[in-house]
């Protein structure tokens, strides 16, 4: 007779991304990881392979549930000058929220494990990617509305804006003086006009 899973997967991942989103995945131990979500160590093997399982399935629910999803969320039915602004704008509100202190699990990998695990780096670049594909979507269409001028070169502008965009995002994870996160945004913005 098979083994039956007497806990809920999908519970159980939403704690470990959590748990690895607040405490990067070096600093979470076996221990940690297993009490957070729930389970005891034979079932964790035979449902996981292991930690890097667990971490990088934790990682791509993060960026198709948490980071995709607000996204799109924040720029829908936005002109794109206003949705580029509150795009920014969100991610400095939401820093004094629930996890927002934590800054974005995507970037938190990349710095901490992209790195040296090439799986971890490909997930990365293709959220970062995505990333830059939506400012570039948002640049185009804001000049087709003359929102930004003829001269402005979207795919060039969409890359300085995604660089804008993870380093407001680290400075958000190191905590940085919320008037400092503000100045980004009010340059982004005059930048734009």
């Amino acid at each position: 007779m098979p083994w039956e899973k007497q806990f809920d997967v999908d519970a159980a991942l939403e704690r470990a991304k959590e748990t690895f989103w607040i405490q990067g995945y070096e600093a979470t131990s076996m221990d940690v990881l297993l009490k957070r979500m729930g389970i005891n160590r034979g079932s964790f093997y035979a449902t996981f392979k292991g930690k890097r399982q667990v971490m990088l399935e934790a990682l791509k629910r993060y960026d198709a549930e948490n980071r995709a999803t607000n996204l799109r969320r924040i720029v829908a039915g936005k002109k794109p000058k206003k949705a580029l602004s509150d795009l920014f704008r969100s991610f400095i509100d939401g820093s004094r929220g629930p996890c927002g202190e934590h800054g974005c699990f995507i970037v938190n990998a990349a710095l901490e494990l992209a790195p040296h695990d090439p799986e971890v780096a490909r997930i990365v670049c293709e959220a970062f990617a995505d990333i830059e594909r939506i400012f570039r979507r948002l640049l185009e269409e804001g000049r087709r509305l003359g929102e930004f001028g003829p001269d402005l070169d979207p795919a060039d502008c969409a890359k300085s804006l995604l660089s804008q965009f993870l380093g407001l995002m680290v400075l958000v994870r190191a905590s940085a003086p919320r008037e400092t996160l503000e100045g980004i945004v009010v340059h982004l913005e005059q930048r734009l006009n």
